[in-house]
């Protein structure tokens, strides 16, 4: 699984659109582009964030995401044994010109996230309702759409738990959902015991993506035309970590390709583009399961391109292992490698067959890519790093030479949010992250070229 909220993590992640807008209009490249920042408030509560799909903001400046209430949610698991300041819920919102819109939960729920929106105002996520896992007895979440005031829930497939990921402009949803079968090859759902099936919905009908074989799948990126791409098993018989051996796959018009593996048993499709080409981490030979923990780069996993029945090892910096996380329409990558130590990684760029270091933000020791638009343009997150927590971070912007910017040095409004992580980056150059307050709240912040403010402002 590959959705994120927060960095060096793993977990769970527009309406309307501005006619100024448009994705052809580019983005200026040069280091002289200044941003304004758009703190994005909320509903009464301490923070404000997003999911880590790049659905979240479009190239229509539309932001959707999650900020916290001033109630407290029962049925989020973070308030079991813990107090209430730790549980407050979470709406779901959308961002538009600077006005923030509370999109609501499902009947009978408290909270709930979002984690893409289309051009023709469908947003889809995930609230909870008050019902409970019939496995394990833990409040549930559901995959849900919020389409122009209605709110619908997806269900599941028997099981507990469910999300939806994308949306594409035609209404397509794509999303995983647990179907209640005790699994048995160690390829679990979001509550460790039923397996979980990647699924399509169109029209109020919602399908199993399949598997390549074995029993789970779970799709992490879908482009505009329908085109998933994901991971699922191939095996039934867990493997010598207590998992299955898994491959990423595209799946497109109901049929579920296997892409192969690099050498390895283990691999994960993690972005596609319009074109259909997929990136991301497969096992070698030399380690054949180390790709089921490359988000914590253990283990010989090599970053990957593939197109049109061709995987490519896309390398290292020097180290063993490498992931890409982010593709444009050219074709060009971004992710992250070990360097030759391998105990420390930076964010890389891969274009033209070469995978170029962008180094870190002076001062810091690690680097990661996570948005990339298709100027070749990247952002991502450069910190400082003891051995034992983070006494840094920064958000950062690559312009496709030179070194990388501390995105805090472009902002000329002044703000006390200090941006910590860059996510996500538009054609036109609008620039979605992360930024914490003196007090330790985080907001999610929307970056604006100054040539563009007065379309935020009117």
């Amino acid at each position: 699984m590959r959705l994120r909220a927060a960095s060096h993590t793993r977990k769970l992640l527009v309406l309307g659109g501005l006619a100024l807008f448009s994705m052809g209009l580019r983005a200026q490249k040069d280091e002289s582009t200044r941003y304004v920042l758009y703190e994005i408030g909320t509903f009464g509560g301490p923070n404000s964030d997003y999911n880590g799909s790049a659905g979240v903001i479009t190239n229509t400046g539309i932001v959707v995401g999650a900020a916290n209430t001033t109630g407290t949610n029962p049925y989020d698991l973070a308030c079991w044994g813990n107090s209430s300041s730790t549980c407050l819920a979470m709406h779901p919102f959308r961002w538009r010109r600077g006005t923030l819109i509370d999109l609501g939960v499902l009947p009978g729920g408290y909270g709930g996230w979002v984690n893409a929106a289309n051009a023709r105002g469908v947003t889809v996520g995930q609230s909870d309702d008050g019902e409970f896992d019939p496995l394990t007895g833990l409040p549930v979440f559901v995959a849900t759409v919020w389409d122009h005031g209605e709110i619908r829930n997806l269900g599941t497939f028997g099981g507990g738990f469910s999300i939806a990921i994308s949306v594409t402009d035609e209404g397509f949803v794509m999303g995983a959902a647990e179907n209640g079968i005790v699994d048995t090859s160690g390829f679990a759902g979001f509550d460790g015991i039923s397996q979980i099936r990647g699924f399509g919905w169109s029209g109020g009908e919602k399908f199993d993506l399949g598997t390549l074989g074995g029993t789970g799948t779970f799709p992490n990126a879908m482009n505009n035309s329908g085109r998933i791409t994901g991971t699922s098993s191939t095996s039934t018989v867990p493997g010598p970590f207590g998992a299955a051996p898994q491959a990423p796959f595209l799946w497109r018009k109901g049929e579920m390709v296997n892409l192969g593996n690099l050498g390895g048993q283990v691999g994960v499709g993690n972005a596609i583009n319009s074109r259909g080409d997929v990136v991301g981490a497969s096992s070698l030979a030399s380690e054949p399961f180390a790709c089921q923990f490359y988000y914590n780069l253990s283990g010989h996993c090599h970053a990957f391109f593939w197109s049109q029945g061709h995987m490519t090892d896309l390398g290292t910096l020097g180290g063993t292992q490498s992931a890409a996380e982010e593709i444009n329409n050219s074709g060009d990558a971004a992710g992250f490698s070990a360097l030759p130590d391998d105990i420390y990684f930076h964010a890389f760029g891969w274009r033209q067959s070469k995978m170029i270091d962008l180094g870190v933000i002076a001062g810091d020791n690690y680097s990661r890519a996570f948005g990339m638009n298709d100027q070749g343009q990247v952002v991502g997150q450069s910190w400082l790093w003891d051995g034992h927590k983070t006494l840094a971070s920064h958000a950062f912007l690559w312009n496709g030479s030179g070194p990388m910017i501390d995105l805090n040095t472009l902002v000329t409004n002044h703000t006390d949010l200090n941006l910590v992580e860059g996510s996500f980056i538009t054609d036109r150059g609008w620039i979605l992250a992360k930024g914490q307050l003196p007090n330790g709240d985080m907001r999610a912040a929307v970056l604006v070229p100054e040539s563009d403010a007065n379309l935020v402002e009117q």
